[in-house]
């Protein structure tokens, strides 16, 4: 890395929490605007971001309505604070009144007529969190269309996803947003787009700057026109290769030395982490050295690649690993680009270590 893209390295990895600061998991989660919904992924990107992860504040996110589960950013579901909910929706999402959902699912054989009928069922049947295995012992429609129905609402607002209790199960739970809610009903649709991008605009910069119009645009999943509007919202200083920084963060960023790291610090991140799935793919250099790019995210497709779980040293990606559950056992798996010192391959099978106890292994094997 050269001294800049450093300086960008060990900014970031500091705004992102990565230092594991002792913090509540909401304060961690409104820091990154949201992580993504999928299990171990969003509670593993939020307790490498506290110096102390408890599951019952994790499960708390939801059961409290402390936190909300729907499609945003790129129309990928995330776990976002209920607070910021409305922005996230207006900004990244086609309005419910629009016709691009009837649209959308009618390429997917869904007919809005059907849709229109089936929700109101689907609404009432989901007064209280229920299964899709459960609910499909009660609709009186074809099972095949379920999940498309179950989709559309998430999208535009009318139901929630509520995650499992297991860190590692993907079983979810679905409940109508008003009755899960202490919300009314157009209160996920009341913001307008622009004002919506406004404030997303301001987020992703707090969280994720020095950044570019075209890594915002990316990571929001919206056109280039979108986000130059919101970005001239901004009170942002412009910094060398096209970088923003919010103007209230320019002189801590002017005076920042890349110095964090006086020993080698490891961070393990989980696939999609929001840290790296923060940038577009040409932007990524604080992140990974190019030549392991394709390692990290895979081929790079319409979305750009999809970021494996991370090795991070001294905030550099190192390495990738992946596990694998049987029954209540669990298998790591790291593979370093390079061979590792001692003392990273102990840092990191301690972490994954800990990783194996959250998710409640009888039995941790790494390789």
């Amino acid at each position: 890395m050269d001294k800049f893209t450093q300086k960008l390295s060990q900014w970031s990895y500091q705004r992102q929490g990565l230092l594991r600061p002792d913090r509540s998991l909401i304060e961690a989660l409104h820091k990154v605007v949201a992580v993504y919904s999928a299990h171990p992924s969003g509670p593993l990107s939020l307790w490498a971001r506290v110096a102390h992860f408890d599951k019952q504040e994790f499960i708390n996110l939801d059961q409290h309505q402390l936190a909300v589960r729907l499609p945003a950013m790129r129309l990928s579901n995330h776990q976002m604070p209920a607070a910021t909910a409305p922005y996230l929706i207006a900004a990244t999402l086609p309005a419910k009144s629009s016709n691009a959902w009837a649209k959308r699912y009618a390429q997917r054989g869904l007919a809005d007529a059907d849709y229109q009928q089936w929700k109101l069922e689907i609404l009432k049947l989901t007064t209280a969190p229920q299964t899709a295995k459960k609910l499909k012992s009660q609709i009186t429609f074809d099972a095949d269309q379920l999940k498309f129905v179950l989709n559309r609402l998430s999208y535009e607002g009318d139901l929630l996803r509520i995650g499992s209790q297991s860190l590692r199960s993907n079983i979810i739970a679905y409940v109508a947003t008003t009755h899960w809610m202490n919300w009314s009903e157009d209160h996920l649709t009341r913001l307008t787009q622009t004002a919506g991008l406004q404030w997303l605009a301001k987020a992703y910069f707090s969280a994720f700057a020095p950044a570019r119009v075209k890594d915002f645009q990316w990571w929001a999943g919206i056109n280039a026109g979108q986000a130059q509007t919101a970005i001239k919202t901004l009170d942002a200083i412009q910094l060398p290769n096209d970088y923003l920084i919010l103007a209230e963060d320019a002189q801590t960023f002017e005076h920042f030395e890349p110095t964090l790291f006086a020993q080698n610090t490891v961070a393990v991140l989980p696939q999609w982490d929001s840290y790296l799935m923060g940038y577009a793919p040409d932007g990524r250099a604080r992140l990974v050295a190019d030549e392991h790019l394709a390692k990290v995210y895979g081929k790079l497709g319409a979305t750009g690649g999809n970021a494996l779980g991370t090795l991070l040293v001294n905030g550099e990606v190192k390495g990738i690993w992946k596990h694998k559950f049987k029954g209540t056992q669990v298998q790591f798996e790291s593979q370093f680009f390079d061979k590792p010192t001692a003392q990273v391959t102990q840092a990191v099978h301690a972490q994954l270590n800990e990783i194996g106890a959250l998710m409640e292994a009888n039995k941790i094997t790494i390789t």
